[in-house]
């Protein structure tokens, strides 16, 4: 690990799976959590032995999931400790935890400032009641609004927010347009924008198995995710990233170090970590990840070490999410014939260039698959 570390913490209890929702989860209970909480401390002290944290400073952390905010206020506290206790912490430390709003009040809010998080990410989706039906949420409109007036009253100094587009629902466009007045009027400085997409698996991936109609055309896809950037560009938020928007100054420093190939720890069961050369995944199990902790094992489930070429490919895909792209002298844009293909993109509107660098428009990120495939041959 580098000298600033970036932590993750997966936080794998779900009240219910929404039916879209591929993410490792288990329904929490009093054993589980204890179960959760001593692995993590086994996970930190095996990587503690092994020097992961010499000389460090814990720059940013991040706890995901899952519902975080389905965590009892002890196991809060132990939480926090652990993962406070991972290194030092940088005086302008970056701590994200997400929150579902039918969990958020003023005591949980409290403790989490008095613990000093800085940031609340609220999985809000929408603020449709008929939306929310369709996405099994278990909170409502009003309550979604709640949530992020209660954290701005708390003092949050970073409040997030996620909406989920490409619904087929009655009414998709203006039930969109509606979400996305709604969300900036808001008190926030962040907004995360998600397309629905079928995980095999889901509830959601048997429906569509069935013939099940659930997202929206390709082309409703894009006119949503359009409307939602010049929505978001009015009100003074910058697109820094495909599905990120922020206010000038509040950008997530956590999520810029994924995109920017800066290596991050992954702790928890399914919990992802990369070290600059390879990449490794946690055994999606609570048993098992906690298990092998126990017994002294391995709780990773695969490792794999990047060549360069894959290095090369993963640089070019993470650049082209940003809004900073990635400089012409990259060694996939130097290949041979691939100036031309950017030439092309450039004038399709796809790509532009500007002072030595390649970058995506809005319109090419609703593309980059194919962009990447053009420019890597795949």
């Amino acid at each position: 690990m580098s000298r600033d570390l970036h932590v993750y913490v997966h936080v794998p209890f779900c009240r219910y799976r929404c039916p879209y929702c591929a993410f490792y989860n288990v329904r929490p209970d009093a054993g589980r959590e204890a179960v959760f909480l001593d692995g993590t401390a086994r996970e930190i002290e095996r990587w503690r032995s092994a020097g992961a944290f010499t000389d460090a400073t814990l720059a940013t952390l991040y706890w995901g999931g899952g519902t975080p905010s389905r965590l009892t206020a002890s196991g809060t506290r132990r939480l926090a400790a652990l993962s406070l206790g991972i290194a030092p912490a940088a005086d302008d430390l970056e701590w994200t935890v997400e929150a579902n709003p039918a969990d958020v009040d003023a005591e949980r809010l409290g403790l989490y400032r008095d613990l000093g998080v800085t940031r609340l990410s609220v999985g809000v989706q929408s603020f449709d009641e008929e939306r929310l039906r369709f996405l099994g949420r278990d909170h409502g409109a009003a309550r979604a609004r709640e949530a992020v007036h209660w954290a701005a009253t708390a003092g949050f100094p970073e409040i997030s927010l996620d909406l989920m587009f490409n619904l087929a629902v009655e009414g998709s466009e203006a039930a969109w347009r509606a979400d996305l007045t709604v969300a900036l009027e808001l008190p926030i400085t962040h907004l995360s924008l998600y397309g629905l997409t079928i995980e095999a698996g889901t509830p959601f991936g048997r429906l569509a198995e069935a013939g099940e109609r659930l997202t929206r055309s390709d082309g409703g896809y894009g006119v949503e995710y359009l409307r939602a950037c010049r929505a978001a560009r009015r009100r003074g938020f910058e697109h820094y990233e495909v599905s990120s928007f922020a206010r000038p100054g509040h950008r997530s420093r956590h999520n810029q170090s994924y995109w920017t190939g800066e290596p991050y720890l992954g702790l928890g069961p399914a919990a992802h970590s990369f070290d600059g050369r390879r990449r490794w995944a946690n055994l999606a199990s609570l048993t098992g990840w906690s298990g092998a902790l126990e017994e002294g094992g391995d709780p990773r489930a695969f490792v794999e070490t990047l060549g360069p070429d894959e290095r090369a490919l993963e640089a070019l895909y993470l650049g082209l999410r940003t809004a900073g792209g990635v400089g012409e002298t990259h060694p996939l844009l130097a290949r041979p014939g691939n100036r031309e293909v950017v030439d092309g993109l450039v004038r399709s509107g796809r790509l532009r260039r500007e002072n030595g660098r390649v970058r995506c428009t809005e319109r090419g990120f609703l593309v980059l698959d194919a962009i990447l495939a053009a420019l890597s041959g795949r």
